[in-house]
């Protein structure tokens, strides 16, 4: 039987392709968007469905489709949308029998329905008209309705990609040990199926969030299995592909992205690797208000280990201009902080130049929601930012309180800067269940001076 090699960028073009050829054996390499390495899918065709005359073929995991001879049925009637939401329930508990009553009643909770009976069987005729299936013969039907009970057809010819995907990780997991090699072929086409979350444009249906989590769980099992093979055979360019994937599907993943920047430094890419660290890390803080965890920091100061002893004078300038240098203030973690009052209290010994540091704490109500108050931080942290100078510098201290260094200033002038700056948040925002204190204490000369700016001891927001 004859074997090709072919590149296809959508599941379209391998659709149209097999209904050209008919049934083969196919090594298919597909390639899943323009920023996405070619990744491998073996499919072979006589056993699916796809160049079946008639037959049903249902895409879930990233995006929905259902496809018959070619053609999109829910693409045409789109506007369906309790039709459709009918049938994805019941592809997802299709080994499942349900009531009408308990069908309507786990679908729709708070709607009511005088005669679930008839609801239900108005909506199954129209289901039927989309799915071009038969109204008086059950076999032929997705859905049939039996002793009471509405259940899938599991006798119809249907090819479903989560049932390839599930299949394909099984196969991989029986394999690994005695096959490395095809246990690979199967994780990566599991990982080629996978093109996101299952049902994802379902974000307001309850019962859906298990199934998603239990598949999502799934893939990134099928990524770390297919990443420990690919370690063992020495394919650490693959695992950077694979890696590549599976950061655009699931950006949140922290273990994709240790795993990415491990093998950078293992592959001598010590300038990419920094570079995706401080992404990440400045990523998670702005979407999440994290800051690097445990796992990070010890890869960050791998990172910064390997660094070459004996550098040019271009490669340094180039070192130290690799980041632009930004129009406002200094923002760094609060181990960078340490160092910088460090140097900042030397520099002042030396010179008797008075620098000053300033606490600010933003207290929350204890209504805030914990997304309230992260969203709250950053948008102060933004606005000190802005209006400090450049040579000034900032840090997030804790989940509450912020520090600020000011270089060549004495406490009148941080009263005057931070009052200005405080009336200019005050006035912009329109957050009224929060209030912010200040207190700042002088470094050099010498001196317990804590005290509250202009004797007051908050600012109410």
């Amino acid at each position: 039987m004859n074997s090709l090699a072919m590149y296809f960028k959508t599941y379209d073009e391998i659709l149209k392709r097999a209904n050209k050829q008919g049934p083969s054996d196919y090594d298919t390499y597909a390639y899943k968007g323009e920023e996405r390495r070619y990744v491998l899918m073996h499919i072979n065709l006589e056993e699916t469905s796809y160049t079946r005359v008639n037959a049903l073929t249902i895409f879930t995991l990233g995006r929905f489709d259902v496809r018959r001879n070619g053609h999109s049925l829910s693409e045409v009637s789109s506007g369906s949308k309790k039709i459709w939401e009918l049938f994805k329930f019941m592809i997802t508990h299709r080994r499942r029998h349900f009531t009408p009553e308990s069908l309507l009643e786990s679908l729709w909770p708070s709607d009511d329905y005088k005669d679930p009976h008839t609801t239900l069987r108005q909506q199954m005729y129209r289901l039927r008209q989309i799915l071009e299936e038969s109204h008086h013969n059950s076999e032929q039907q997705t859905i049939i309705f039996n002793n009471g009970y509405y259940h899938w057809n599991l006798g119809l010819d249907v090819q479903i990609d989560i049932d390839q995907f599930e299949k394909s990780v099984q196969l991989g997991n029986t394999l690994k040990e005695d096959q490395p090699e095809k246990a690979l072929l199967h994780y990566r086409e599991a990982l080629s199926l996978y093109q996101g979350d299952y049902l994802s444009e379902c974000l307001d249906q309850h019962w859906i969030f298990p199934i998603q989590n239990f598949y999502r769980r799934l893939y990134q099992n099928t990524v770390f299995s297919a990443i420990d093979l690919l370690g063992v055979l020495g394919k650490f360019n693959d695992i950077l592909q694979i890696c590549e994937q599976a950061i655009q599907l699931d950006v949140y993943k922290e273990e994709f992205h240790l795993c990415y920047i491990e093998v950078l430094l293992q592959q001598g890419e010590r300038k990419q690797a920094l570079m995706h660290y401080e992404h990440v890390t400045g990523f998670f803080y702005q979407k999440m208000g994290l800051k690097p965890s445990l796992a990070l920091k010890k890869l960050y100061k791998r990172i910064l280990s390997t660094q070459t002893t004996n550098i040019t004078s271009d490669d340094l300038e180039s070192d130290l201009e690799s980041n632009p240098v930004l129009g406002n203030a200094f923002y760094c973690e609060p181990e960078v902080f340490r160092s910088i009052y460090e140097l900042e209290r030397r520099r002042s010994e030396r010179h008797d130049i008075k620098t000053v540091i300033g606490m600010i704490t933003i207290t929350h109500s204890l209504s805030d929601s914990l997304g309230k108050q992260q969203h709250r931080m950053m948008s102060f942290r933004q606005h000190l930012l802005e209006y400090l100078r450049k040579g000034d510098t900032v840090t997030r201290w804790n989940d509450s309180q912020f520090l600020v260094l000011l270089p060549d200033l004495d406490e009148i002038m941080m009263d005057s800067v931070l009052s200005r700056i405080l009336n200019l948040y005050i006035s912009g925002t329109s957050d009224t269940n929060s209030s912010v204190q200040i207190q700042y204490h002088l470094i050099l000369p010498p001196q317990d001076n804590t005290r509250f700016i202009n004797g007051r001891d908050e600012y109410s927001v």
